[in-house]
């Protein structure tokens, strides 16, 4: 039988009240100074509670092959006990045993050999703090193994077999703090004109800087809450996603809150959108901060006189894009949508970004862009004449018109000259007091006309001939 070893057990805290605003001997709950709610107290089920760690004490790891016992007293009346955390997966918790008022007896064995490290937790213990506490009443702990004895590896006697209790004294996972105060919940509300909002989701615009709303905090009853009663940081609030604004209320209030708002891609601008000889071609401005771009589209329906639901018909990582599949004669609308690259949202901890799922509503749509799939003409001959030259073309009766173009350089910028046909049926015109003896550039295109726009097809090809 290996030697055994005195238990060795330790809690090592701080829980020495700070005189606070209130008069000694008032009535308070918890504020928290030097650090934030969590540095001192955790949420359990949505209750604070002070946390206790339960630990060997050594100076190196300890194979632990039978068993450990232990009660932990306080003073009853101060502390309620909550409830526990098994922090050694390898430990089979025997019991918990909270009969005794300000006693927790705890029963550990360990069939499978667990192997402690040093200062290794065995268990956390909650507690629950009442309010009737008083201002600079220290709450003390006595630590103690019960009969059960702790069998530990020979190695055990490198580390400290002494039993400590150390009420008061600093360490591992509290800070100081006093008590005065309420929990508050409080709710962050963003001021006017600090966001904008799409639907109830708050949002800015992504400037590459960091977005800082203002913002107020209210009370459960609907009261703003004074500035000095609370410290706030914004995080995550540069980069297009989602930003956050974290409330730690201190003074008279202890708790936290938070808020979030998205930073939205600015929407896009477009450069052109027109007619080309394999469909209709899209192009915008790049927007700063943006992965690629998604192509939203809807067509006229025209047995219905409306138009279909917007769909996700594509995306790009360039700033245009040709639409292959149209049709001609019938109407398109397009708007575009910037999306960010793929990364980790700490906070959430979930992925955002990319050109998948819900991610495409961070960026803004610009105004939409609304065409006519127009197909281009073939000009088939120019034929001079005297002062003037006979142009034919292969028509399409779907479209208003056509328009021809008509001048002494190629780029047609020089003597230009243009002629609008109003019939969709006439494949042939007569262009007139032309220049005599001069040769001309000509190429034609069709229009169309719908609800007072006007839509315009690519030009044709480009004949040439000189008068006579």
């Amino acid at each position: 039988m290996k030697k055994m070893l005195a238990a060795l057990l330790s809690l090592i805290m701080l829980f020495a009240l700070i005189p606070a605003t209130v008069a000694d001997g008032e009535d308070f709950v918890l504020e928290i100074k030097g650090g934030n709610v969590s540095d001192h107290l955790v949420s359990v089920s949505g209750t604070y509670c002070l946390k206790v760690d339960v630990y060997l004490t050594g100076t190196s790891s300890t194979k632990m092959l039978s068993a450990v016992n232990f009660d932990l007293t306080y003073t009853a009346g101060q502390l309620t006990f909550k409830t526990y955390e098994v922090k050694n997966k390898s430990l089979d918790l025997k019991e918990v045993n909270t009969n005794t008022a300000g006693t927790v007896s705890c029963g550990f064995t360990s069939n499978k050999g667990a192997v402690l490290g040093k200062n290794e937790a065995l268990v956390t213990l909650y507690f629950t703090v009442a309010k009737t506490v008083k201002t600079g009443t220290k709450i003390n702990f006595n630590l103690k193994k019960n009969d059960d004895p702790l069998h530990a590896s020979p190695d055990a006697e490198a580390i400290n077999a002494a039993l400590e209790t150390t009420p008061c004294t600093v360490g591992t996972n509290f800070k100081p703090f006093v008590m005065s105060g309420e929990q508050m919940k409080g709710t962050i509300k963003f001021n006017d004109g600090a966001v904008q909002y799409k639907g109830t989701t708050p949002y800015v615009v992504y400037n590459g800087k960091a977005q800082t709303p203002a913002f107020k905090v209210y009370d459960p009853n609907g009261k703003v809450i004074d500035p000095a009663y609370y410290d706030y940081e914004y995080k995550e609030n540069v980069k297009a996603g989602t930003g956050y604004v974290f409330v730690t209320f201190k003074g008279k209030y202890y708790g936290e809150c938070r808020a979030f708002f998205k930073i939205y891609l600015p929407a896009t601008t477009w450069t052109k959108v027109e007619n080309v000889q394999n469909g209709i071609k899209i192009s915008w401005k790049a927007v700063e901060g943006a992965a690629g771009y998604v192509v939203y589209r809807r067509a006229w329906n025209l047995k219905d006189a409306g138009w279909t639901t917007f769909e996700r018909w594509n995306n790009t990582t360039g700033t245009s894009w040709v639409d292959t599949k149209v049709y001609a004669g019938t109407r398109y609308q397009y708007g575009v949508k910037a999306y960010f690259a793929k990364r980790l949202d700490p906070i959430a901890n979930a992925q955002i970004g990319g050109n998948v799922g819900d991610n495409y509503n961070l960026g803004l749509v610009g105004p939409l862009k609304t065409t006519v799939r127009i197909t281009t003409r073939v000009l088939n001959s120019v034929t001079p004449g005297s002062k003037r030259l006979t142009v034919k073309w292969t028509g399409s009766s779907l479209f208003t018109g056509y328009q021809i173009q008509v001048a002494t350089d190629s780029a047609f910028t020089k003597n230009l000259k243009t002629v609008t046909i109003s019939k969709a049926n006439t494949y042939e015109a007569t262009v007139k007091s032309l220049n005599a003896k001069t040769t001309y550039y000509v190429r034609v295109r069709s229009y169309h006309v719908f609800e007072g726009t006007t839509y315009y097809g690519q030009w044709s090809n480009v004949l040439n001939a000189k008068t006579k």
